[in-house]
């Protein structure tokens, strides 16, 4: 009897436990799991039992049957990288909501391009011969320096009298060579790369070139890709 009363209460003390953790939500339980780890959202995946967490820059995958946290892509028997264009997805989310004045603008054409770009990439030296050679683009430069002299001469571009024609020269290579630059003691031109590279740090930049294009994100210069979307 004793026996069977303590069992009794056992149930009775933990089944309210079971109960309360099973109704916690998904992201109720991530953040009582991985309570340091902040995210922007939590959603579920094809995978049953996966789902995706996503940082603001950032997509991993939160499994919570098993507490446990993976790194990596996901990658479908087709070769799609579900993790790749998942990303991308909620990239253009954000690039389509970017103040575009606080960019430089290239071009009066009718279809918007965002970029960004470092001026010492090679990459986007070649994206630059291909739109400059366009005259169905107005193109909005955000900045993202990758070193120290693509700082410098973004800042030597920002402060110039005429911006375009200095962005022209420095994208034709005629700074190159650890060409001298005036120094910049523009407070202006210092708030707006700060403001550049917060942007690029909220929507996930990692490298350059990074175009937005009628809703859609391009990674890197690809002409093809390119070329399509504008003309569709």
């Amino acid at each position: 009897m004793k026996k069977l009363t303590a069992t009794i209460l056992c149930v009775l003390f933990l089944f309210p436990t079971c109960v309360f953790a099973k109704n916690l939500s998904t992201e109720e339980k991530f953040k009582k799991d991985f309570p340091k780890n902040n995210f922007e959202s939590i959603t579920p995946t094809a995978i049953k039992g996966v789902y995706e967490v996503y940082t603001g820059n950032q997509i991993y995958y939160y499994m919570p049957k098993d507490d446990v946290i993976l790194y990596g892509s996901l990658i479908s028997k087709d070769g799609v990288n579900i993790t790749q264009e998942s990303s991308l997805k909620k990239m253009a989310q954000k690039m389509a909501k970017l103040p575009l004045d606080s960019a430089l603008k290239i071009g009066n054409g009718k279809t918007a391009v965002v970029e960004f770009m470092d001026p010492n990439c090679y990459h986007c030296r070649q994206a630059y011969k291909f739109f400059s050679q366009r005259q169905d683009v107005t193109l909005y430069v955000f900045f993202f320096p990758l070193s120290k002299e693509s700082g410098d001469k973004i800042k030597h571009i920002l402060c110039s009298k005429d911006v375009s024609k200095t962005y022209e020269d420095v994208m034709n290579g005629k700074l190159d060579n650890n060409a001298p630059l005036p120094a910049c003691t523009d407070k202006k031109v210092d708030e707006t790369v700060k403001t550049h590279m917060r942007l690029a740090s909220q929507i996930g930049v990692r490298g350059t070139p990074l175009f937005y294009i009628k809703g859609q994100v391009v990674n890197g210069f690809d002409p093809p890709v390119i070329e399509k979307l504008l003309k569709d």
